[in-house]
């Protein structure tokens, strides 16, 4: 998926249909762009944390709470 704010391909899933771009924070939802009421950049913490879960492989986000919270 492509942002079209800056036309990266770095999108990553969030959770309930919402993409974000991690390269300008842009948030999207579902494949038609259309803006998220709250659009804000993510921190380090949450763009780790959507890609772990996004996996879906359950020792990854097992491994993911040990090490973070």
């Amino acid at each position: 998926m492509q942002c079209p704010r800056c036309k990266s391909f770095n999108m990553v899933y969030v959770g309930k249909e919402i993409y974000s771009c991690q390269e300008c924070g842009h948030a999207v939802r579902g494949e038609v762009p259309t803006l998220v009421p709250h659009e804000r950049k993510l921190s380090a913490y949450e763009r780790t944390k959507a890609q772990v879960y996004a996996t879906g492989n359950k020792w990854a986000i097992e491994n993911f709470h040990a090490t973070h919270d």
